[in-house]
């Protein structure tokens, strides 16, 4: 009886000592550190940049569509400014032409200057008419010259914004397969001054399309 009392102890002892064991050697938990591993953390930055990416594609798209629209807008405009300086001159030569003719009985002479009131009219409504006047079109064509142009800038930004952001995804993918620190924060700066871009296309695309 002693003796199996004894190889009971000793069991317990061995026991009680390899817990110990364990509790002492067993390797501590790792911590995944902010927003989890390196790989987590350039696959959520991929899907970020990829994310911004599209909405900047598109917002590139719809300024191009812009783009063509105007330059139509401007040069329908312009077609129309001459279409008038052409029956303003035309009005003009008539004129001086009807001008000129002899004087003949008074019928004749108060039809003519009937003719050359309705003349002097029509050069007045092409020159200086608020809607349709060449002033009005000159007007019309630069507005959309100029929206044209601005349409052009966004596109340049985007562009350049839509670059820094692929630019990100390919090296932000490369540190997840190297694990290098070193490249995911460069994807995060590069990503970063993508999205600056993209902003400037929205607000102040001179500056961004360079």
């Amino acid at each position: 009886m002693l003796k199996s009392l004894e190889h009971h102890e000793h069991a317990e002892h061995l026991a009680h000592g390899h817990g110990h064991g364990e509790a002492g050697h067993a390797p501590a938990p790792q911590s995944s550190g902010f927003l989890g591993s390196s790989g987590q953390r350039a696959a959520l930055l991929v899907a970020v940049l990829a994310a911004t990416l599209a909405i900047t594609e598109q917002g590139a798209k719809h300024a191009e569509i812009r783009v063509q629209e105007n330059s139509i807008l401007a040069a329908d405009a312009w077609s129309q400014f001459q279409g008038k300086s052409t029956r303003a001159t035309l009005s003009k030569d008539v004129s001086d032409l009807i001008g000129t003719l002899a004087a003949a009985t008074p019928e004749v002479m108060a039809q003519r200057a009937k003719v050359l009131e309705g003349l002097k009219q029509d050069r007045e409504r092409y020159e200086s008419d608020p809607k349709d006047g060449k002033g009005a079109v000159a007007s019309r064509a630069r507005a959309f010259e100029e929206e044209r142009e601005h349409s052009l800038e966004q596109t340049h930004s985007y562009h350049n914004g839509a670059a820094g952001m692929e630019l990100g995804i390919v090296m932000a993918t490369a540190s997840a397969i190297t694990q290098s620190r070193m490249l995911i924060w460069g994807a995060l700066a590069v990503g970063l001054i993508g999205g600056v871009f993209a902003i400037l296309g929205l607000v102040a695309p001179e500056i961004g399309a360079v």
